[in-house]
């Protein structure tokens, strides 16, 4: 039985596809299966876990942040959702700061 890795292990890579194909409710779908994916794959001799989905309009480009012990184990989520990244950026350094509505 393969036993649980140290947390210090695990860092955050930047999975990056180009695609023309890409609209919000495709987008959507996506980040849905990448999540799923990512729950079948996950072990803990493998962690991984998908911080977030980001989608750049303007450049046809869907990014997704990804915890995971090594970029093999971001590249068996991508293939088993069917969709292999351009591009697998190691040590990414992800920060979201909660924003305001202008609503309020």
């Amino acid at each position: 039985m393969a036993s649980a890795r140290d947390p210090a292990d695990v860092v955050c890579f930047l999975a990056e596809w180009r695609r023309s194909t890409f609209s919000d409710p495709t987008v959507t779908r996506f980040a849905g299966l990448l999540e799923s994916c990512t729950a079948e794959i996950a072990t803990p001799a493998a962690p991984v876990r998908l911080i977030m989905v980001l989608s750049a309009a303007a450049d046809a480009g869907v990014y997704g942040v990804f915890e995971a012990d090594a970029a093999e184990t971001v590249l068996r989520v991508c293939t088993r959702a069917g969709a292999l990244p351009h591009r697998v950026t190691p040590g990414v350094d992800a920060r979201v700061r909660a924003t305001r509505s202008s609503a309020t």
